[in-house]
């Protein structure tokens, strides 16, 4: 796999990084009074995706900056590829307390309410600053509400870019494309995802991420969908080379800490850890818009096969899934609305 530009986001040394937001930094700290411990107190963050990811990549810039900001009091360990367990795994101890943070899909948390499947809205907002100022505003502060009663402290938000349908049996044009070809997609365990598809004629089948690989490499799914950065990371175009950009979705990761373990947290180490949390969600934007751009470079070295598809066909086509979902998504969906 090549090497990102050495001018990505990604390539920017930690020491780099900090010195660029050292100054906030220490503006927003300058009256707490860490003593620099001499062990620091250990916390554990997992994650599915792989080293070489923008989010990979913010996952340490976070863990620099929450060590920094709490003077070393506090270590953060990163564990990736899915070491500690799988979305629904890692949520289940992030709930009880027994891993302290993680990042999952937007699939993953509607199995605790219904209305935070609103993130997964085929073609939601009609760009991604709509989309960030709605996730950093309203809809994020509702989302949040939500999930604490469950366990969850709600960190931020990842760009987890747009998402794209594919596959091993050929380009994607139009909806009925998928009909036509009689597509099996893997898709997230959402209502909403898996409404979504259905609705474009696919057979939607939910798997877990570590699962996709084989189970296109052995045609139990045909395809599935994500970004290109995770299609690319995870060596899915060796097995599924038509890559169609549906844009169905500004997809969007949840970063989030165990409410039980927060509430542990003197309030400086709180006030230190959301600070660092929001100061990682911004580099990893900056670093998803680089690295996208240089993912979709290599694509025809890799032999892989990117085609634009009709999007106000995809629009008109998934509108029956937004009535579908207007009464489970509640207020939420009245947010979006008040917010596109």
């Amino acid at each position: 796999m090549e090497t990102k530009p050495t001018h990505s986001p990604l390539a920017v040394t930690r020491r780099q990084s900090i010195a660029a937001i050292g100054a906030t930094a220490a503006s927003v700290f300058a009256t707490v009074n860490f003593v620099r411990a001499q062990t620091p107190i250990t916390v554990r963050l997992g994650d599915v995706v792989a080293e070489g990811d923008p989010e990979a990549a913010a996952h340490h810039f976070f863990a620099q900056r929450f060590s920094d900001l709490t003077k070393g009091a506090y270590e953060v360990k990163i564990f990736l590829n899915g070491t500690l367990g799988d979305p629904n795994h890692m949520n289940e101890q992030v709930a009880s307390g027994a891993l302290e943070l993680t990042k999952c899909g937007s699939g993953a948390l509607p199995t605790y309410d219904k209305r935070l499947d609103v993130i997964n809205l085929p073609y939601m907002y009609t760009s991604t600053d709509k989309l960030f100022a709605a996730l950093d505003g309203k809809l994020g502060d509702a989302f949040g509400e939500i999930i604490e009663p469950h366990g969850f402290k709600l960190l931020g938000f990842y760009d987890s870019g747009v998402r794209n349908i594919y596959n091993w049996k050929g380009p994607i044009d139009r909806p009925e494309n998928i009909k036509i070809m009689g597509l099996r997609l893997r898709v997230q365990p959402s209502p909403l995802f898996i409404a979504t598809f259905n609705q474009l004629g696919a057979q939607a089948v939910p798997l877990a991420v570590g699962e996709i690989y084989n189970a296109i490499q052995q045609h139990v799914v045909d395809g599935a969908e994500n970004n290109i950065d995770f299609y690319l990371t995870q060596h899915h175009n060796e097995v599924a080379p038509y890559y169609s950009k549906t844009q169905h979705l500004f997809g969007n990761d949840v970063f989030i800490a165990s409410a039980k373990w927060y509430a542990t947290l003197p309030p400086d180490v709180q006030a230190a850890l959301t600070q660092a949390a929001r100061e990682g969600v911004e580099y990893e934007r900056k670093a998803k818009a680089e690295a996208t751009k240089a993912d979709y470079a290599k694509c025809d070295g890799l032999g892989v096969k990117v085609n634009d598809a009709d999007i106000p066909a995809f629009q008109a086509a998934v509108k029956p899934v937004w009535e579908q979902f207007k009464g489970p998504l509640g207020n939420l969906y009245d947010i979006v609305l008040a917010t596109q």
